[in-house]
Order: structure tokens, then C-alpha cells, then sequence
């Protein structure tokens, strides 16, 4: 994508009688954040956790507490997603660390295999709502909007969705009475959570440090690393000192890449600024759309469909600037259009023909696309439901953010 965006930008910018200047000092631009520093600290941190023993601490725990209700390994399952991900920050490495953990589990336990793939695949998007997030992240620098503030705004959105997949499993496991799982006595919860304690512990320290403002983001991230490696190297034991250098290897390719992107669309954002293509995009929008709601309908639509091919982040880091002074005149929250960007960026994750958790989910569960998309669907509706909640009640992604940091 970022090789795309930079040809693309290239040819434009010579077309046009620019030089190569100018292309490095956009690259360099686009690069030279203090915020995106954040990004290869939370993917070391989160690939560090996903390969650790971290997902089955957490899984324990919540498990001890929900597993008593109908479909409650299900639901233990979904919220277990949401809590890694607050670790993690990645969709697939939530997938990957999750699904193998649980997927004999819960078909051990009588859970039909399209629900259970269904639950693993969609879940597991959580990681992408649920802060800290990466694209979240990106999507914060695009829109210029406070990323501790960005951040804040995920956690009703992904509770809510994470609230309307429970339901979905609670009331499916209730009609094919799946089992109840047996009763934890309570000195046995508090053993589970003395043991489950570090793992979750860990979304506690990042976040805690960001909203009570003893670290930036930045600098969070840099902990989250420190942590995870005592936690996993000195508390589980799980991982080894030589296994750090391999992962920690891949973590900075996939930075790299993400830093790539963002750098690049930085160029290709200045040459359509200097093209007066945001000028003509408000003018065609504000002369063909009266209504906030129509636009953010037409918005949600189209990161949809470029969700299915691509990631929405990318394409929010290159349209976003420019759809600033739309956003703006028609008095849209920056916070609230990051939140259903994000959401959209959730879906496009599960959606044929390129959701990349589709992918993960297939080789994890060796399944065909097929059937890891019956499994989903369910699912996916559960999401477009909490979609449209987040569009028309634009409190529910800036309640906290409005009151924590103003």
C-alpha cells in the first residue's frame, strides 16, 4: 500500500514540475512525530504478549467470573478478547493468541463449530476498539485529535459491541442449552485472580499512566515494553531471552511498514492540498449534502467498501485532512468520526475479499472461507448495530473523553 500511495504521489508531484525535494521533505514530515514513536512500542509489546502466557491468564480469570452464566465460556471468550486487546492493540494477534487457546475448548465443550469461529474471528477485531489501539493511534495523528483523548473514546464503543456479541451467544447457547460451566468457589476466584493478577494488571499501568497524565502515549508504549518482558521473562517464565530477539525482529517489520504508510500518505496529502482537491471536495459535499447524519452514512458506507480491500486507517490517514473542513462546517465530533473510522476498520477486518482475520481465522481453525464467514455474520450484524447506536448517539464516544479531559 505505501509503495502504491508513494508512486502514485511521485508521478504527480513530477508531473507537475515538482523535484525530488520535495517529496523527502513530506517523507520526512510525515515521519518526524513524536506520537508515532508510540507505534513500534505497542506492536513489540503486544507480539511479546500474544506469544507469551498472557491470553490464558486472562482467559482464567474473566472465565471464573462469567462462566456460570448460559454460553458463558462464549461470553468469557468475547470479553477476553477485549481485555487482550487493551493489551495488545492488534486485531489478528488477538485472533491468533485467543483462538488458540480457547478453540478446543469450546468445542469440547459442545459449542457448534460455525459459532465458535464466528465468536474467535469477531472478537478478537476488539483489539482495534479497545485502547491502546493501533489504528486508533494513526487515525488520532491524522485527524489531529489528543490520543489520549482518542483512546478514552474506545471504551464505551467496544464494551457496547462486545455487550451486543454476548447477547447473540447468551441467547443461542440458551435455545441449544449448551452447558453451564461449574461453580468457582470464591477462594478459588481469588487464587485464579492472584495468579491472573500481572496479565491483568498490564492495560491498568498503560492506561492508568496516559489518563491520569504521568506518561504520554509515547511513553507508554516505551513501558508497556519493559512490562511485558518482566511479566512473561521473570513472572511466567514463558518466553526466553532468545526468543525476544526473533519476535521483537517481526514486531519492527510491521512498524516499519505502518510508519511507512503514514510517511508516504503524507506526500500524496500534500499534493492534493497543493492540487486544491480538499477545496473542491468541500464544495461538492456542502452543495449536495445538508444533512450530518446522510454524510456520516455515506462516510460509514465508504470505509465499508474500502474496508474490504484495504485498511481503513491507511485511507483515513490520506482522507482525513481533507475532510476536516467538511467535518467541521457540518459540526461533527473529530472523536466521534475517528470512532466509526475505527469501527468500520473493525468490520473490514472480517469482510471478504481481503479481511485479514478472515485469513487468520481460516488457518487457525482450518476452515474455508466460507465457513468462517457463516460463522461470522451473526456477528457482523451485532456490529453494524452498534455502528449505527455510535452514529446517531455521538455521546456515547465522547462522554468520557469530555469528561476526563476537559
Amino acid at each position: 500500500m505505501a509503495h502504491v500511495v508513494l508512486a502514485a504521489a511521485t508521478s504527480g508531484i513530477l508531473m507537475k514540475g515538482g523535484d525530488g525535494t520535495i517529496i523527502a521533505q513530506q517523507l520526512v514530515l510525515g515521519a518526524n512525530s513524536y506520537i508515532l514513536l508510540a507505534v513500534p512500542f505497542f506492536i513489540v509489546s503486544g507480539d511479546i504478549a500474544a506469544k507469551g502466557n498472557t491470553s490464558e491468564k486472562i482467559v482464567n480469570a474473566i472465565n471464573a467470573f462469567l462462566g456460570r452464566v448460559r454460553g458463558g465460556l462464549g461470553i468469557a471468550t468475547i470479553f477476553a478478547c477485549a481485555v487482550f486487546g487493551a493489551i495488545t492493540g492488534s486485531a489478528m494477534a488477538c485472533v491468533v493468541a485467543i483462538g488458540a487457546l480457547m478453540l478446543p475448548k469450546l468445542l469440547e465443550r459442545g459449542y457448534p463449530r460455525l459459532l465458535v469461529i464466528g465468536i474467535l474471528t469477531c472478537a478478537g477485531t476488539l483489539g482495534v476498539m479497545i485502547p491502546p489501539s493501533i489504528p486508533m493511534l494513526q487515525i488520532a495523528i491524522a485527524m489531529r485529535t489528543s490520543v489520549g483523548a482518542q483512546f478514552t473514546a474506545g471504551f464505551i464503543p467496544g464494551l457496547l459491541t462486545a455487550a451486543l456479541m454476548s447477547i447473540y451467544v447468551y441467547f443461542v447457547a440458551k435455545k441449544m442449552n449448551l452447558p453451564i460451566e461449574e461453580k468457582v468457589p470464591f477462594r478459588q476466584k481469588m487464587k485464579i485472580l492472584k495468579d491472573s493478577f500481572w496479565a491483568l494488571m498490564f492495560p491498568v499501568i498503560i492506561l492508568g499512566g496516559i489518563y491520569s497524565g504521568l506518561t504520554t502515549p509515547t511513553e507508554a508504549a516505551v513501558v508497556s515494553v519493559f512490562y511485558v518482558i518482566f511479566v512473561e521473562l521473570v513472572i511466567y517464565r514463558t518466553i526466553k531471552v532468545k526468543d525476544l530477539y526473533r519476535i521483537i525482529g517481526a514486531s519492527v517489520v510491521n512498524a516499519a511498514t505502518l510508519t511507512l504508510t503514514i510517511a508516504t500518505a503524507q506526500v500524496f496529502v500534500w499534493l492534493l492540498t497543493t492540487e486544491k482537491v480538499p477545496l473542491m471536495l468541500y464544495e461538492a459535499i456542502t452543495a449536495t449534502i445538508t444533512n450530518r447524519y446522510v454524510l456520516l452514512f455515506a462516510l460509514c458506507g465508504l470505509f465499508f467498501i474500502v474496508g474490504c480491500f484495504t485498511n481503513v486507517a491507511t485511507v483515513v490517514i490520506i482522507l482525513g485532512p481533507m475532510l476536516l473542513p467538511v467535518l467541521q462546517y457540518f459540526e461533527i465530533n473529530l472523536i466521534q468520526f475517528g470512532i466509526l473510522a475505527v469501527m468500520m476498520a473493525q468490520i473490514g477486518f472480517i469482510t471478504p475479499p481481503f479481511g485479514l482475520c478472515l485469513f487468520v481465522s481460516m488457518k487457525m481453525a482450518k476452515s474455508s472461507m466460507g465457513e468462517v464467514i457463516r460463522g461470522s455474520y451473526p456477528f457482523i450484524i451485532a456490529m453494524f448495530a452498534a455502528t449505527l447506536l455510535l452514529l446517531f448517539i455521538p455521546q456515547l464516544s465522547t462522554f468520557l473523553p469530555d469528561l476526563i479531559f476537559k
